[in-house]
């Protein structure tokens, strides 16, 4: 390799030291679990353009997409433009090794496989790093909203009752327990490819016992697979949409596909699927091998003997979600991202339904603070929601206990 390319390799890994800094606020010696890695390419010249164009889609698509795809950068070597040379920053190994299982990563592989002479894989750690851009950058820096410490809960709280009783499992996830009948709506307990920013209020291996799983679309972080695996020792059946049960069952869960509007019985609790409007993969080519629809996600409202529950799942705001009965309780997403409600689209829900209890979500669980679907604050609900002090913000394992409105 010729000193050009040496000193622009060295040049990217200072590079990492000061782009770190940028997408963390622990120091250089906590970042264990961060994947970094350049990648060195020759391109054959003839398909130089070819190769730039898949790159830059494979990037762009991976960067949108992932949640575990922190940043990519790819560059050229202005005297030998068919050196090319990619820098890597992954949440974890495991967030790099989902990317390489993506649809749009093995496409940029599949088009590349004829352009490339040789490909060498540097994985690195970055040295601690200052600099005006990074200084600046931290100043603008947004820190995110964070739940009081986590009330951990064991087999206890599957004990049969006179009562119904809910606890946030932290992102859209929660437990409930009504009179001994028990469903969690997507747990997403382990094995996430992002950060996690809470202590989980229980392992999925200390659960004795679910009469169902509900979830509500296939995302990760609903559709936890590595939370289910262990779940599906202790669960009797899996809910969800036509769609994701195709997926529960590649993997041999005991599922259910339904259609919207569809009920079925778990226990005490009559269960039926809402309306739900989340198929962002289709803005985006190459995300996803397969047209998304809008009935490939879904909503669940559950009548319990001391009342109804809407789990909205995530969803953009739709017609219909402002005309449903008035539930009792509201699992409430107030995500500002233009993929789900919206923060004004959450407040007009939450304000069409002035008297129902909003037990936060989809918040205060993921580190990602450039993240718009992770990053609702609650703080700025108060000002803007009808009868604030029905906004519940519990922290991980708390219980609620579900009661009818006063008619």
């Amino acid at each position: 390799m010729n000193t050009t390319a040496i000193s622009l390799k060295s040049s990217l890994i200072i590079l990492i030291g000061t782009l770190l800094c940028f997408v963390t606020n622990k120091s250089i010696g906590q970042e264990t679990e961060q994947f970094i890695r350049i990648v060195e390419i020759i391109v054959e010249s003839s398909h130089l353009e070819e190769f730039k164009v898949a790159l830059q889609e494979d990037i762009e698509t991976a960067v949108s997409t992932e949640h575990g795809a922190i940043s990519i950068f790819a560059v050229y070597d202005k005297n030998n433009p068919d050196h090319v040379t990619v820098f890597e920053i992954f949440a974890s190994k495991e967030a790099h090794d989902s990317h390489q299982q993506t649809p749009h990563f093995l496409k940029f592989k599949n088009t590349i496989e004829n352009m490339v002479k040789s490909t060498e894989r540097i994985e690195v750690f970055p040295i601690s790093m200052e600099s005006k851009l990074k200084n600046e950058i931290a100043k603008k820096k947004n820190y995110q909203a964070r739940p009081a410490a986590s009330q951990p809960f064991g087999a206890a709280a599957f004990s049969k009752s006179d009562e119904t009783i809910i606890r946030w499992l932290g992102n859209a996830g929660f437990l409930i327990n009504s009179h001994g009948t028990t469903i969690m709506v997507d747990p997403l307990l382990q094995g996430f490819d992002m950060p996690i920013m809470i202590d989980i209020p229980i392992a999925p291996q200390n659960v004795p016992h679910l009469d169902a799983v509900l979830i509500t679309h296939g995302d990760n972080d609903h559709c936890s697979i590595p939370s289910l695996k262990d779940l599906a020792f202790v669960t009797k059946a899996f809910h969800s949409t036509i769609y994701v049960d195709s997926l529960m069952k590649n993997e041999k869960f005991p599922s259910h596909g339904h259609d919207i509007g569809e009920a079925f019985k778990v226990g005490n609790m009559n269960v039926k699927l809402t309306p739900a409007d989340h198929d962002w993969q289709n803005s985006f080519p190459g995300a996803a091998d397969r047209f998304f629809n809008k009935e490939d996600c879904t909503g669940f409202w559950i009548e319990t003997p001391d009342g109804n529950i809407w789990a909205t799942g995530d969803s953009r705001l739709m017609p219909e979600h402002l005309k449903m009965p008035t539930p009792d309780a509201i699992f409430f997403d107030f995500s500002d991202s233009e993929f789900h409600f919206t923060f004004e689209g959450a407040v007009k829900l939450a304000n069409a339904y002035p008297d129902t209890p909003l037990l936060l979500c989809h918040w205060g669980t993921i580190d990602a603070p450039d993240f718009a679907p992770f990053n609702g604050n609650p703080e700025k609900l108060k000002d803007r929601v009808i009868n604030p002090e029905r906004i519940f913000v519990l922290a991980p394992g708390e219980p609620y206990k579900l009661k009818p409105l006063k008619k």
